[in-house]
């Protein structure tokens, strides 16, 4: 090993230089291998990781295993060794499969002398820990720190590639486009770690991976730690590379990620031009003249290098890191602005689709409901504010360029007086006062409930004294630059109040005061102040009239009503909606047509599940808005269009709102959750992402970009924004928001298939709501986590979970969310094929749906009844409820949905052979989710479309919608079950093209996702076209083989379909052997179930198959008859394929029934067909095949028999 020093040669064992005792870097040529990502569960507790705490030595009879030595042995009995990859400063590194859980690992087995030494372990443990909290797709995580014989290992993901170093060595450099691609893919990586406060210290081309795929992995954050954790050591020689260290680094200073960033700007100076921008004789030289020379730029260096991005690898080197940038995101969007079209989007991956066909109509239409009713009730607090003001003149709200915006943070006041009873007043006059200011695209008011957050996650209580750090703090969470705050005093009736304004970017402070004569004077009064606050702005002249134009007084002139109003919209905040009822209908009783109360009081019925009281009141509210401002006018009329499931009118008058109240935080949001309810996720996201811009910190909008990610199919995309939520949640010590963002994670987990890692999500988020008295929060999760242990195959455990949910919903009176869990049980199930109990669940939720008025989870229970009957083979009744759910889907508009159940149609139409009408369904399905840009959605129907093809005998056509699919989910870096199936089903059309070579490399990838997912039906579906392979190349002991394991998994996973295709295909070899006798009856059984179970094209396989057997047991009376039903359901289902074998099989019956002429005729068509069949592009192998090439030379042969 060389010194990174002195250049000189070390033994591999050798932990510092024998030369000049410089410690040797301890990472390793890690990885070059690989695996799908996620090798193990990232949640997955380290198992033996407390024994890494002391530092053993091996026993003196167990060496220290060398190189090859440990390959062919297990380790740990768990892991067996498959390879050495590599040998370094750290150990050997093997290429290993964890048995356990059937997944390939790269497995490091520390040396001896590292093991035994604490200070070394401690550092290894850090890595582990430090790692888990670095979640994104370019990042190679770290699973699990194992002990065995007194040997320590760490096992982490195992990726096939190369690492840059060696591609730079081989290339020199690489070109642009390249280069800008990848490390855009890195800076992705980096900006996730950074996140999660961790830097990585030693970034270089070793340490980072590309796979076949242009994916790019950043690896060994091995010694990286923690920004916040003090006291750890800051010596150069361990914490970095010379060749890539920063100048602070080498002068041994604390560092920050502005370092990694510095490593990689020389990462990218390397790839553009091909040498180090630092070149010197020395290790030490080179890091000399980093903190003392820039380098010359690669501009200069390669012409064709464009300037802007020599400009970012420049800025990336700048020896003072306060002139460099501080994020990584920030060179993202430099290098956006250069080549928009070299950096690729890094894809997520898409949901699992579950396993239950009633699932399959929608795997986020219960996550979607769900997260509507979360922000619902988050909503109806934050519109606490009283909106009732006048619309602003045409150009008075447009967003003036010229102008700085400023942003005011108004804090409740305290009470100073002693007298509790106007305890009531203090947020209130912060609530007025918001309003009455004025409104203008020129100064953004931080909203009440925004506030009420920040102060309640800052532990400031009405009772804190405000001082300078106080002020700061808020004003940093809020992103404000002008804070007021004060209190407030009676004296006798009088009542004063003395408030402070601080301008923080003018470094000014002014004091106010203010009184009103008694509290009816209050309103009067408010407006005095707002009067004041406005002239000690810092805003334009142009602007101050702006904001006064805008300003408005409370539509009531009751103050004991305002008191109860604002105090009821406190208890919103508060999350305690029955206290907030009975304060809310004290205000109109104070004011009976306080309108703006009737439309909270209606919102917070509609939260608690007492719709009917909810459109009561909605319609009071309504009824009293009609001579008011308009502005409370258009809240008023979207809040009950919202409650009314009309969301195209809530949108309508929210976005007249966002012209009113310009960069108004409460209205974006709540025209956003608009937006995720519609399913408008790009327009959703912008929302939020405008609320982010102005207020980085705001946890709830970072939960929103998380649920739209995860709504979009995005879960990986989604981790992100929510990994930075809950970074500023735990900061704040927010638990209930700490509750739902560990929630939606656990769902973004679940939807990349990584049961572990959301398990371990859910079950935190069930202690946090536990804990904090969030029942609603607790049965959600459980819901989750049943979901979980349905793709896991434990559904007796999910059932329990389901059961517990659905008690704990009932108990609270969450109707709906009782009618959706009553979906999910109804799922459960139908997996299992208790299909009458399946239809009890999904009529009980019906019901339930139908009294609440939710007509979009009443098209949900229909859609799920009606593939309950499909599968019961009652297409009438299938279609019936199928086209129920289309009406109400159609009315909603909503793309994807409507999408869903006329994909659902299809099916049913496939089902039954009216392959027609099916593929007229599928194609407008396919042209919906293509319209609503979804990628997975279009994917699914190019593959049903596919499977029609296939169906028809149309195997060229087939193969191209299947192609479609495969490379339509790649795109979006699918890897659950229905990608599963696409490469299954696309392998299987290859093989029956006679393309077996291309289908097994694609049958391989599908037997390790299939692994992955533990799932025996899929494992059937998998094993059964492995079967098919080598069927059709005539190796009959293997098919026969795979097929009776598919037969065992199938029945392990009561899967009815896949038992009986197993059977049948295991009853076409006995055929194939000579067997027919004995295969008879069970084809006569299949048939008979197929047919009844309505699956018209297993059923007429299966018909065929038993018809060969009759006739090479010579009873060609049955044959005939057989053959003769056979041939006419075929014709009309249009399966070309089965075609061709009945008039084959007429032939050989007429022939051998002594009528040769009549069997040339039938012979004579069967050739037809297959050469009909041949033509197709993508279908010229298809007599490579060994069942239909010995068919077509039959047929050949005796087709001209006179």
């Amino acid at each position: 090993m060389q010194c990174p020093l002195c250049q000189a040669e070390n033994p591999p064992t050798a932990i510092s230089c024998t030369k000049c005792s410089t410690p040797l870097p301890l990472h390793d040529q890690t990885l070059d291998g690989a695996v799908p990502s996620g090798a193990l569960p990232a949640g997955t507790t380290p198992r033996g990781s407390s024994a890494w705490s002391v530092a053993v030595s091996p026993p003196p009879d167990a060496p220290y295993p060398q190189g090859d030595e440990l390959v062919g042995t297990l380790l740990a009995d768990r892991y067996e060794i498959l390879a050495l990859l590599g040998q370094g400063g750290m150990g050997s590194v093997y290429k290993a499969r964890d048995t356990e859980l059937e997944r390939l690992v790269a497995l490091k087995l520390i040396r001896p002398d590292l093991a035994s030494n604490p200070e070394i372990l401690r550092r290894f443990k850090q890595e582990l820990i430090l790692a888990r909290e670095v979640t994104h797709r370019n990042v190679i995580r770290i699973f699990d720190l194992g002990q065995t014989k007194g040997f320590k290992f760490i096992t982490m993901e195992y990726v096939e590639g190369r690492d840059l170093r060696a591609v730079l060595r081989e290339r020199g450099k690489l070109p642009l486009e390249e280069t800008v691609r990848i490390i855009a893919q890195v800076c992705h990586a980096l900006e996730s770690a950074h996140a999660a406060g961790v830097v990585h210290r030693d970034l270089k081309p070793q340490n980072i991976m590309l796979d076949a795929k242009d994916r790019v992995y950043v690896m060994d954050f091995g010694i990286a730690h923690s920004l916040e954790t003090p006291g750890m050591t800051q010596t150069g020689a361990l914490m970095g590379t010379p060749e890539y260290m920063s100048p602070e680094q080498a002068k041994g200073i604390k560092v920050d990620a502005r370092s990694d960033l510095f490593a990689l700007g020389i990462v990218f100076y390397e790839m553009l031009t091909g040498i180090s921008p630092y070149k010197a004789d020395t290790a030490l030289a080179t890091l000399l003249k980093r903190t003392q020379e820039r380098p010359l730029p690669p501009a200069e260096i390669d012409p064709t290098i464009p300037k802007a991005i020599s400009d970012v690898v420049m800025q990336c080197l700048e020896i003072d890191r306060d002139h460099r940038y501080s994020t990584a995101r920030e060179i993202l969007e430099d290098l956006g602005e250069e080549m928009p079209t070299s950096v690729r989007t890094v894809a997520p991956t898409p949901p699992v689709i579950p396993t239950s066909p009633a699932e399959e109509i929608s795997p986020f239409a219960r996550y979607r409901t769900w997260i509507a009713g979360v922000a619902a009730v988050v909503l109806f607090a934050a519109l606490g504010t009283v909106f009732r003001g006048k619309i602003f003149s045409g150009s008075a709200w447009k967003r003036a360029t010229l102008v700085e915006q400023a942003s005011l943070a108004i804090l409740p006041f305290r009470n100073a007086s002693g007298d509790a009873s106007l305890d009531w007043l203090g947020p209130s006059l912060a609530d007025m006062l918001s309003t009455d200011v004025g409104q203008s695209a020129h100064l953004r008011t931080i909203s009440p409930d925004r506030l009420h957050q920040v102060l309640s996650d800052l532990r400031i209580t009405s009772g804190t004294s405000i001082d300078p750090t106080t002020v700061n703090r808020i004003a940093e969470f809020s992103s404000a630059d002008t804070v007021v705050w004060g209190q407030y005093a009676k004296f006798g009736n009088q009542i004063r109040i003395d408030a402070t304004l601080l301008d923080l970017k003018h470094n000014s402070r002014t004091p106010l005061k203010i009184e009103a004569a008694s509290e009816k004077e209050i309103p009067g009064t408010v407006d005095g102040l707002a009067e004041l606050i406005r002239k000690n702005l810092a805003v334009s002249s142009d602007v101050l009239k702006e904001l006064k134009a805008s300003s408005f007084h409370p539509s009531s002139n009751s103050v004991p009503a305002l008191r109860d109003y604002n105090q009821g919209v406190q208890l919103l905040r508060d999350g305690k909606n029955l206290e907030a009822i009975k304060t809310l209908q004290a205000a109109i009783q104070e004011d009976p047509q306080f309108a703006l109360a009737y439309s909270r009081l209606a919102e917070t019925n509609s939260a608690l599940g007492y719709d009917a009281d909810a459109e009561k009141y909605s319609r009071k509210a309504l009824e009293f808005s009609q001579q008011l401002p308009l502005a409370e006018k258009y809240l008023i009329e979207a809040n009950h269009a919202r409650m009314m499931k009309d969301n195209k009118k809530a949108i309508e008058a929210y976005e007249n709102l966002t012209k009113t109240f310009p960069d108004n935080a409460d209205v974006e949001y709540a025209l956003g959750s608009l937006y995720v309810d519609k399913g408008d996720y790009n327009k959703a996201r912008t929302q939020f992402s405008k609320i982010l811009q102005s207020d980085p910190k705001n946890i709830k909008a970072l939960w929103q970009i998380g649920v739209v990610e995860i709504m979009k199919d995005n879960p990986q995309a989604a981790l992100e924004p929510l990994n930075k939520g809950l970074s500023l949640a735990v900061q704040v010590d927010n638990q209930e928001q700490k509750g739902l963002i560990l929630l939606s994670m656990g769902i973004s987990y679940r939807l990349m298939n990584k049961p572990e890692e959301a398990l371990r999500n859910y079950e935190q988020s069930i202690a946090i709501n536990e804990k904090i008295g969030q029942k609603r929060g607790v049965a959600a999760a459980i819901d989750e986590m049943a979901q979980v242990q349905m793709t896991m195959g434990k559904s007796d455990m999910a059932l329990a979970s389901y059961e517990r949910a659905l008690k704990m919903r009932r108990k609270i009176g969450a109707k709906k969310e009782v009618g959706n869990t009553l979906i999910d049980v109804g799922s459960l199930y139908q997996a299992r094929g208790q299909y009458d109990k399946a239809l009890q669940n999904y009529k009980e939720s019906l019901q339930i749906q139908r009294d609440t008025g939710d007509e979009n989870y009443q098209a949900v229970s229909l859609t799920a009844i009606g593939t309950v009957y499909l599968a019961k083979g009652d297409t009438d009744n299938s279609l019936t409820y199928l086209q129920q759910a289309l009406q109400l889907r159609e009315k909603l508009n909503v793309q994807g949905d409507i999408a869903e159940t006329v994909a659902a149609i299809g099916e049913a139409y496939s089902a039954t052979g009216k392959y027609d009408e099916a593929m007229t369904s599928f194609m407008r399905a396919l042209d919906l989710w293509r319209k609503a840009g979804d990628e997975h959605g279009a994917a699914v129907e190019s593959h049903q479309i596919g499977l029609v093809l296939q169906y028809q005998g149309r195997l060229g056509a087939a193969l191209s919608a299947m192609q479609d699919a495969v490379k339509g989910s790649r795109g979006i870096g699918n890897r659950g079950r229905d990608m599963l199936e696409f490469l299954t089903d696309l392998a299987d059309t290859l093989a029956q093209t006679g393309r077996g070579d291309e289908s097994w490399k694609l049958l391989e990838e599908a037997q390790a996702m299939a692994r992955d997912l533990k799932n025996e039906s899929v494992a059937a579906e998998v094993l059964n076209a492995q079967g098919d392979l080598q069927f059709y190349r005539a190796d009959l002991s293997a098919a026969k083989g795979l097929y009776n394991l598919a037969l065992r998994s199938a029945s392990r996973g009561a899967d009815r379909d896949e038992v009986l295709i197993s059977k049948l295909h295991l009853d076409r070899v006995a055929i194939a052997k000579g067997q027919s006798a004995s295969a008879i009856p069970t084809l006569r059984d299949i048939t008979q179930q197929a047919e009844a179970a309505n699956l018209k094209h297993l059923s007429l396989e299966s018909s065929v198959a038993m018809a060969e057997a009759m006739v090479n047991t010579k009873d060609y009376a049955h044959a005939r008859e057989e053959l003769d039903g056979a041939l006419g359901r075929s014709e009309k289902l249009g399966a070309r394929l089965e075609t061709a074998r009945i008039q084959y099989l007429l032939g050989n019956t007429l022939r051998l029934s002594g009528n040769a002429s009549e069997a040339a005729g039938h012979y004579r068509q069967a050739l037809n067909l297959i050469d009909e069949m041949k033509k197709e592009p993508g279908a010229d192998h298809l007599l490579e095949r060994s069942d239909l090439r010995a068919l077509y030379a039959e047929a050949t042969r005796w087709s001209h028999a006179e």
